[in-house]
């Protein structure tokens, strides 16, 4: 078999991401339109004044078209989180795969560290991809809780549900990822393997 050169190797990698952030884009470019356009369609109901809502004999809402507007605007805010939370788990994935294929480290017990550890001594990592690891899995298994050692690290991915008024007790702190975060993968990951 014969040994590919470090500059095939590097474009390889790096076409790979570019591939995963492409797809990004693409999809991003998409959700956000949506998001938009059921935004705007939930502000010209609300400003024409209409108010269609039906309720039963005990005053229970049946229908309101303002309430389905309102709905589908919530839909495209999940749909737009989900796909930027999708993407950071590819990009990081994307890495792994890689670093394994490098350091030929196949094994149930090869764990970050010590991908992470053997990579180095072959390729640039970002000092930042801990981090990354840190974000993938808590997307991938642990949803519904916060890692401390994350937040303290990136605050800048978590935000409270809603904003504090009145010098309210501030709320839990939730998992919110903006584009620049998603972007901002891709660039970690990018650092952290061949390049040219």
């Amino acid at each position: 078999m014969a040994i590919l050169p470090e500059t095939f190797k590097a474009f390889r990698y790096q076409t790979g991401i570019e591939r995963i952030c492409d797809a990004y884009r693409a999809s991003a470019d998409t959700m956000s339109k949506a998001l938009r356009d059921a935004g705007h369609a939930y502000s010209r109901y609300e400003q024409a004044g209409i108010d269609d809502a039906e309720y039963d004999e005990d005053g229970i809402l049946l229908y309101s078209t303002a309430h389905s507007l309102a709905q589908a605007e919530m839909d495209a805010i999940l749909a737009v989180s989900v796909v930027r939370e999708a993407f950071v788990t590819s990009a990081f994935h994307y890495w792994e795969r890689s670093a394994r294929g490098w350091t030929r480290l196949h094994g149930r017990r090869d764990h970050f560290g010590m991908l992470i550890a053997e990579s180095a001594k072959i390729y640039p990592i970002s000092p930042q991809l801990d981090n990354l690891n840190s974000l993938n899995n808590l997307l991938k298994h642990n949803s519904h809780r916060i890692n401390q050692t994350l937040v303290d690290a990136r605050p800048d991915y978590f935000a409270p549900l809603f904003p504090s008024a009145n010098n309210t007790s501030p709320q839990k702190l939730r998992l919110r990822l903006l584009h620049e975060h998603v972007e901002e993968a891709f660039d970690i990951v990018r650092a952290s393997g061949p390049t040219y």
